[in-house]
């Protein structure tokens, strides 16, 4: 993605990451093979993910996306990996021994459950995600977007016949988000899908949950510029298009959604 990952979420990543010292004997670094297609297709089935894994659809910093299969039906399956990658000085590799340095599969199994319940939260609130269906250790199905297997375009691949229209769904669900207390932390046009003429919001491994109250002020008050971050990349990707928004105006209108002493109710999130 062509963000830097969000400040806040970042420190504490690399923590778990890399200090041994915090996170125990199973926060180590740890040697480990690479994921094979196979190793994915083996694991998948084993957890009753899908019954197919066929082919890789995208790979980012941390996680590889598969198209797989329940049985006839289509779906995405996101797969942390254990290992680091060249994208940027978080994946910066290390050699020790004859094979990757890792991560802890507890943290990379953490990731994956973590971003399962936020798409779960943001689908129920009735944000345009892949519909989250189940989730196992380091990996996770959704719905599959797009025509006869192949995967729905970006945001940023996309001729917009209404710019003015999307945008204004996008930042819809931006506001969306923060109403069930949610910033995606990393929007941008590489991170929405373009599905049936609509924006389909996707990548949360950096969001700010911000939904417990202890801490909530300093948690919001740390998470304002990365809101307002990623209200300007839509704002400054869809200026091209002729849609002229001011971001700190909707910043502002879109923090004014939430008290700090709201709290997260199940019956908000019935989709």
């Amino acid at each position: 993605m062509p963000n830097d990952p969000a400040p806040y979420i970042s420190k504490r990543s690399i923590a778990l990451r890399e200090s041994s010292k915090e996170a125990g004997a199973r926060g180590r670094l740890q040697d480990l093979p690479e994921i094979t297609l196979e190793s994915v297709r083996a694991d998948a089935h084993a957890s009753h993910l899908a019954t197919e894994v066929q082919s890789i659809i995208s790979a980012g910093k941390e996680a590889t996306v598969f198209l797989a299969f329940w049985r006839d039906f289509p779906l995405a399956l996101k797969v942390y990996r254990y290992y680091s990658t060249p994208h940027g000085k978080r994946g910066k590799r290390k050699k020790m021994g004859g094979g990757k340095v890792g991560f802890s599969k507890d943290i990379m199994a953490y990731w994956a459950a973590r971003e399962f319940w936020i798409l779960e939260r943001a689908f129920r609130a009735g944000v345009n995600v892949p519909t989250p269906a189940r989730h196992s250790d380091n990996m996770f199905t959704a719905r599959f977007l797009g025509e006869d297997l192949q995967p729905a375009p970006l945001l940023k691949d996309v001729d917009i016949k209404h710019p003015k229209r999307i945008f204004d769904k996008i930042i819809e669900q931006v506001f969306t988000l923060y109403r069930v207390f949610l910033i995606h932390g990393d929007l941008s046009a590489f991170n929405i899908l373009m599905f049936q003429d609509e924006p389909w919001i996707i990548d949360f491994p950096q969001a700010i949950d911000f939904a417990s109250r202890p801490g909530r002020h300093s948690v919001v008050a740390e998470g304002r510029p990365i809101l307002l971050r990623d209200i300007k990349n839509i704002c400054r990707f869809f200026s091209r298009f002729g849609v002229n928004a001011d971001a700190e105006v909707l910043c502002n209108e879109c923090m004014s959604q939430v008290g700090e002493t709201e709290r997260l109710e199940a019956s908000s999130l019935v989709r």
